[in-house]
């Protein structure tokens, strides 16, 4: 029997696309997490540190929560919290739906300077390989600021995130918020230890 160059490397083709589905993975939603990053607030240049996690209370459900600290250079400092919970939902093999909601206050130091946001977004989660996770995040935020009242607006971001074993990895983010006339950027790094 005679098998040509073509055939052979059609097989090999469909080899490694049966292996790469072979070895998707569930997403997991229970993790402990710290980063930091670097932010512009209409240019204020400011440094965000943060610890947090996240629990699934079961495949359909999870909550989470952070504690930070923002330090705006020449402004303030501000003590964060924020806590919200999500839903995931499978869209293929490769790929998961996250839908959230979450709640952050800010309170500053000095001055009358609080900041409430309730955020809604929406975010996906891509295996881009077997160790390399893409994502994509839009949403909605409404802000109420003791210094300027409220607003609503966008935010979108984009992120990279390296297994280095299946159990820790490390993260990179970007993302813009166009809350009123208040523009905010951000890059991120953070590692992450799942359960």
């Amino acid at each position: 029997m005679n098998i040509s160059k073509k055939q052979i490397l059609g097989i090999g083709l469909m080899a490694a696309i049966a292996s790469v589905q072979a070895n998707a993975k569930d997403f997991s939603y229970t993790y402990v997490e710290g980063g930091f990053a670097d932010v512009d607030i209409d240019n204020n240049d400011a440094d965000y540190i943060y610890g947090g996690g996240s629990l699934a209370l079961d495949r359909n459900i999870f909550i989470r929560g952070s504690l930070g600290n923002l330090d705006v250079d020449r402004v303030s400092e501000f003590d964060t919290v924020s806590i919200g919970v999500g839903h995931p939902m499978k869209m293929s093999e490769r790929s998961d739906l996250v839908l959230a909601m979450d709640y952050s206050f800010a309170e500053a130091d000095r001055g009358n300077a609080d900041i409430d946001t309730l955020t809604g977004s929406a975010m996906t989660r891509t295996w881009l390989t077997n160790n390399v996770e893409g994502n994509l995040m839009g949403g909605l935020a409404y802000q109420d600021a003791d210094y300027g009242g409220s607003d609503t607006g966008a935010i979108v971001g984009a992120g990279i995130r390296v297994y280095v074993v299946p159990q820790f990895s490390v993260g990179a983010n970007i993302s813009r918020s166009f809350i009123g006339d208040l523009d905010t950027d951000e890059i991120g790094l953070n590692a992450r230890l799942q359960f």
